[in-house]
């Protein structure tokens, strides 16, 4: 009696290994396609919300006023969370996704960078200069992963360039102590390029994925 090979499995294996890649893709669109319909908001709100208080704030300090006005830099998390909250109900009514693999992985990555920022803020607390540059690699990072995650260049090129641009402030303060500068609009010009790196990292993204969402 001859036995008969059953040749299921191997044929069955590539099929169910293309049915993986299938459905791992189309929930890397699917967030991807969520990142330019919805998130163009968030990305605006807290780009244009850490921008405005940056400027206001290096105003303050290079005009020497009343530094009361410093606690305005608790605006961006009270502003920021205010928006994420009116953002998340306006999504809800007109009906939320379900979240993908994908999309709590991204949500990973920001929950655990926003942790770090909050540490970044306790220790670096007496030293701006690194927190400065803290807040902006650390952000440039989570965008740079977002994009390379959810296959989006733009992100990935943005949060790129921030990380990049996240140099400039060693490089301001090696100026300032090589040439020993005492001009406060030349020593607090970390607030500025800290505002320029978020110009880069959320604004310009968010405008981009606002026009596109209109365009669909």
């Amino acid at each position: 009696m001859n036995d008969k090979k059953n040749p299921a499995p191997s044929v069955g294996e590539p099929i169910d290994e293309r049915r993986s890649l299938e459905i791992i893709s189309q929930m890397i669109a699917d967030t991807s396609r969520k990142i330019e319909q919805n998130s163009s908001l968030y990305f605006l709100a807290w780009g244009y919300t850490t921008v405005l208080v940056s400027i206001f704030e290096y105003i303050v300090w290079v005009a020497d006023l009343n530094k009361s006005w410093l606690w305005a830099w608790w605006l961006i998390p009270v502003i920021g969370g205010i928006a994420m909250l009116l953002l998340g109900r306006r999504e809800r009514k007109v009906g939320a996704h379900p979240k993908s693999y994908v999309d709590r992985s991204v949500s990973a990555v920001w929950t655990v960078l926003g942790l770090s920022c909050w540490i970044a803020f306790v220790v670096f607390f007496d030293n701006a200069s690194a927190f400065y540059f803290l807040i902006a690699y650390t952000m440039g990072i989570g965008t740079t992963i977002s994009g390379a995650i959810c296959r989006q260049r733009l992100l990935t090129v943005c949060g790129a360039v921030s990380i990049a641009l996240s140099v400039a402030f060693p490089l301001k303060r090696w100026v300032l102590e090589a040439y020993a500068i005492t001009e406060p609009a030349v020593i607090y010009a970390d607030i500025i390029i800290f505002a320029a790196i978020f110009v880069v990292m959320m604004i310009v993204p968010g405008h981009i994925f606002y026009r596109r969402a209109k365009r669909s």
